[in-house]
């Protein structure tokens, strides 16, 4: 029976992703360890567990609002060399500020969290350009 279970769970969690478009999607991702505890409270309740089951729920919930927080803040982005933010940028040292600008854009096409990308990688790009433009 807990197998049955289980693969009902994880046909409705892939169809589930499938629906969902890449901004929520990457806000699920970001929010695992609250999905990992409501995944183990929903597997506590199935064996019988009621109390280990509202505990791990309620760590669920604490999880999905606090994680995102504490993430943030570890990686938050900060770059001081010139060399570094010119690389993220893959732009040269003689790049005017059309390029830079242009550079930004091309690469947080791809890495703004609303088009899949994640969070930090997304402030590392603003974070690069905001260095060199600030240089001038």
């Amino acid at each position: 029976m807990h197998i049955v279970l289980l693969i009902l769970a994880a046909v409705f969690a892939a169809l589930f992703l499938l629906r969902v478009g890449a901004a929520r999607r990457a806000l699920l991702a970001r929010g695992w360890p609250a999905l990992a505890l409501a995944a183990g409270s929903a597997l506590a309740l199935t064996r019988g567990s009621l109390r280990v089951a509202l505990l791990l729920a309620l760590f669920a919930v604490a999880a999905w609002i606090l994680w995102p927080r504490l993430a943030r803040r570890r990686f938050a982005a900060k770059i001081d060399d010139l060399t570094e933010a010119r690389e993220l940028l893959g732009v040269g040292p003689d790049a005017t500020e059309a390029e830079i600008r242009h550079a930004y854009r091309q690469k947080m096409a791809g890495a703004h969290p609303d088009r899949g990308g994640n969070h930090t990688e997304a402030a590392r790009l603003t974070a690069a350009r905001d260095r060199l433009l600030n240089k001038r």
